[in-house]
């Protein structure tokens, strides 16, 4: 294949001032123009017109109109939200920052300042008064108010505070309560006085020697015991020595009494219950059943409260005068200049203290709770959607103001290059 041969004519370009003029001013001006005005055609496009444009006289739409941003402001600002939501402004970098916020200074610093603000308000008589009055008249109110709302919540099924809340005392009062000697003691002896005395040991053994019992159990002994088994209770006649229990417990009612009383004492049974009770550790228990026991508390609480939900709120209204009384006491007689220093400081530290360390647990919780309930990429997209496209147009040139006159600028140079060939092209063939 032959190659193309490429004659250079610069002499033709500069023959005459006509042939300079169109031929080497001219390209890279026009082109250079047609490049600048291209490029901004199309920034222009970006933001105008602000409104649809239709032929005249008909209902035909012209292209282009409006222009890209004003047309697309909805997929704008969704997909500025999903930028921001997904990427700049995510959960993880909200909660880094929060955590870094979160600490036990700041904390206290809150606490510091809601304190002091409650005792100066406290130090001011006539508001501590007015005060007092207005909460007095108020709480009998509110605990009437508390207790029926609760109640009700309950038995819609929708309450679930007062079971937090029964599960929250569980976890950090009864699952780690101790039991002392003396009140197992006195537990014991309780138990004892009640329910081991020996008329109702000696009615409950003759519960249990019942005829049917007795046949139920030489029956299971023949059926699953071994043959050693089976034959030393034929031997030692388990059948017959119960029966003579039974025979004894009924006929000989102050003899079987007085040896059942023998018993209890040698066997001490009130030490052996004291001992059990305060060793007895519920954390110890298995898992399942502390969850039980504790499910087992909120349905005692929740069916208490359903079951005499008339009797407690006839008792909230019967104690209205002696709660108002008690609440107007308390709040007038308390003085705080009579609190020492020392405890005011303690009281903070230790609010401060609980606060830090129930968030510093329960924060990653909260914020996955709050952070969509805050609905940012909602907020984020119904802000921007509501912009005009005047606004759009603002913003934007506000942020890249200089990038989009470059480009403009860059398209000129981009025209004025191809002028430059377009001159060469005029050298090849004059």
């Amino acid at each position: 294949m032959p190659w193309i041969t490429i004659q250079w004519h610069f002499d033709s370009l500069f023959a005459s001032p006509n042939s300079i003029f169109w031929k080497v001013l001219v390209p890279p001006v026009l082109f250079g123009a047609h490049g600048f005005a291209a490029t901004w055609m199309a920034v222009w496009c970006l933001f105008h017109p602000y409104e649809a444009k239709f032929i005249p006289g008909t209902r035909i739409q012209l292209p282009l109109t409006p222009g890209i941003f004003p047309k697309r402001r909805s997929k704008l600002a969704q997909a500025v939200a999903s930028t921001v939501t997904d990427t700049l402004l995510t959960t993880a970098d909200i909660r880094a920052k929060v955590e870094t916020l979160v600490t036990e200074g700041n904390i206290y610093l809150s606490v510091d300042l809601f304190i002091e603000s409650v005792l100066t308000e406290f130090r001011d008589i006539t508001k501590l008064h007015r005060l007092a009055s207005d909460l007095a008249e108020l709480s009998p109110t509110l605990l009437h108010h508390l207790l029926d709302s609760t109640i009700d919540s309950i038995e819609a099924g929708k309450d679930r505070r007062l079971a937090a809340m029964v599960r929250k005392i569980f976890d950090e009062l009864i699952l780690s309560a101790k039991i002392t000697t003396d009140q197992a003691q006195v537990i014991s002896a309780f138990v004892m006085d009640t329910l081991l005395t020996p008329t109702k040991v000696r009615n409950a053994l003759l519960t249990l020697l019942s005829p049917q019992n007795i046949g139920a159990l030489d029956d299971s002994i023949q059926t699953h015991a071994g043959t050693t088994y089976k034959i030393l209770a034929r031997i030692i006649g388990v059948k017959r020595i119960c029966y003579e229990c039974r025979n004894f417990l009924e006929k000989e009612v102050d003899e079987s009494q007085r040896v059942i009383g023998d018993l209890i004492k040698r066997f001490r049974l009130h030490e052996q219950i004291t001992n059990q009770i305060t060793n007895f550790d519920l954390g110890s228990l298995p898992l399942q059943t502390i969850s039980r026991c504790k499910e087992n508390l909120v349905i005692f609480v929740e069916s208490f409260l359903l079951t005499y939900r008339n009797d407690l709120l006839q008792a909230v209204s019967k104690i209205e005068k002696e709660a108002m009384a008690s609440v107007r006491a308390a709040i007038i007689h308390f003085n705080p200049a009579s609190v020492p220093p020392v405890w005011i400081n303690r009281i903070k530290q230790d609010l401060a203290h609980f606060a830090y360390l129930y968030l510093n647990r329960e924060l990653g919780m909260l914020l996955e709770k709050a952070i969509p309930a805050l609905g940012m990429y909602s907020l984020i997209a119904q802000k921007i959607d509501l912009f005009s496209a005047r606004q759009i147009e603002e913003v934007v040139k506000r942020i890249c103001k200089q990038e989009l006159l470059w480009l403009e600028i860059f398209g000129g140079i981009i025209g004025f290059v191809l002028g430059i060939l377009q001159i060469l092209v005029n050298a090849v063939s004059p």
